[in-house]
């Protein structure tokens, strides 16, 4: 069984240990959220404001490792590409099975989510009224079930990966034809992807919360269908490959880290303002600051490449 090998085996421990740690804050957040009343002065609730910051401290690290460990996640498909009959890289390995592309969502969705309790969580303890205690903790609540749905996705899907038979490999799973109808649509997709940036400029500049994260993240899912489509060939200097997981090879300078960064960190701009404007806080200039550099700078990143092309070879791919 694929699931057995070092590397995969390694993700499944560590991603078991940190649930573990996940039910031991949840079982404190459930009588927090339901008995917390900073009015009182008794000493129950003096023991429930001590928990309070036990378990904060517990999901803090949870995050603290779910970064790094979601590296080491994608390399680790990477690893076992090399195990499967098939696969080229992490896409053939992630299309496996039925599980692979929701396993990868939902870690994303996880990440995004606790970066936002976390936000949350850093203005609640700005304040002296305990304003956001009890919310945050029903929060976690539906956080712990994602973190449970995302280790049970990973343990289906790496369980489920045959090892006698072939996968599909990234050639195949991102195949594009290089007809006339093609290159009108990546036309029509890349005029999106500018129209896309200037909204979320105006946005940035208008300093108004939710049409920040909406257009944050329509550029997030338009970015991402952008190098897919049009940018990533330009990558590869190559017009028939196109997979998002390959730009992470040695070969292209691990530009992808790069770029996943900074489309992971716009996210939490925008998040981070919402939430700001959500709770009535005024400081939230930072959030907006934050999401729209690293996406400005996306924005060079990704034309960067057709443009370097284009001027070596005086043709478009």
């Amino acid at each position: 069984m694929i699931l057995f090998s070092p590397s995969l085996l390694t993700l499944i421990i560590l991603e078991a240990i940190l649930l573990i740690l996940g039910f031991v804050a949840l079982l404190a957040s459930v009588r927090i959220a339901l008995d917390f009343n900073p009015l009182k002065t008794t000493a129950y609730q003096y023991s429930l404001n001590k928990k309070s910051y036990l378990v904060a401290t517990i999901i803090m690290f949870i995050l603290a490792l779910k970064i790094p460990l979601f590296f080491f996640f994608v390399w680790a498909l990477d690893a076992t590409s090399l195990l499967l009959s098939g696969a080229m890289c992490a896409a053939g390995v992630v299309g496996a099975t039925k599980w692979g592309s929701w396993m990868f969502f939902v870690k994303i969705l996880t990440l995004f989510s606790l970066c936002a309790w976390i936000i949350l969580h850093r203005l609640d303890l700005k304040r002296v009224d305990y304003k956001y205690t009890k919310i945050k903790f029903f929060l976690f609540q539906g956080l712990f079930f994602l973190l449970s749905v995302e280790f049970l996705l990973q343990l289906a899907h790496f369980s489920e990966i045959p090892i006698d038979s072939p996968v599909v490999c990234c050639s195949v799973l991102f195949d594009q034809s290089t007809s006339m109808g093609n290159t009108f649509s990546q036309t029509i997709l890349l005029g999106l992807f500018c129209a896309t940036f200037i909204f979320l400029a105006i946005s940035w500049y208008l300093k108004h919360a939710w049409l920040f994260f909406i257009a944050s993240f329509t550029w997030f899912f338009i970015s991402i269908l952008s190098l897919i489509q049009f940018f990533s060939p330009y990558i590869y200097e190559l017009p028939t490959h196109k997979c998002p997981f390959c730009i992470l090879q040695p070969e292209y300078f691990y530009i992808g880290y790069f770029i996943y960064a900074l489309m992971f960190l716009g996210g939490i701009g925008a998040i981070g303002a919402l939430i700001n404007n959500l709770v009535k806080e005024k400081n939230s200039q930072m959030w907006y600051n934050l999401g729209f550099t690293c996406n400005t700078l996306l924005f060079l990143v990704l034309i960067s490449f057709p443009l370097k092309y284009y001027l070596q070879n005086g043709v478009w791919l």
